[in-house]
């Protein structure tokens, strides 16, 4: 995979990732505590899943990238 196309695949994956976590406080405003601690734990897992099976693999074949992404989630709070 190039490099631009590994840059592509990591945001999407943060993005995904972000998406899915915002949904916790909509959860627990209208969810019972039961309810959204299961769904708690399934997003908990979503997003491991997607660093794991997604963000480790783009990053073992570009390192720099790991470390770009690292910079701007310090200095932006996200990738950009």
């Amino acid at each position: 995979m190039d490099k631009e196309l590994a840059k592509l695949v990591a945001l999407t994956a943060f993005r995904s990732s972000a998406d899915i976590n915002n949904l916790i406080p909509l959860l627990k405003e209208h969810c019972s505590e039961a309810e959204c601690r299961d769904f708690g734990i399934a997003i908990a897992t979503a997003s491991a899943g997607i660093s794991q099976q997604i963000l480790s693999k783009v990053f073992a074949l570009h390192p720099d990238l790991e470390v770009a992404f690292d910079m701007q989630i310090r200095k932006y709070g996200r990738p950009i």
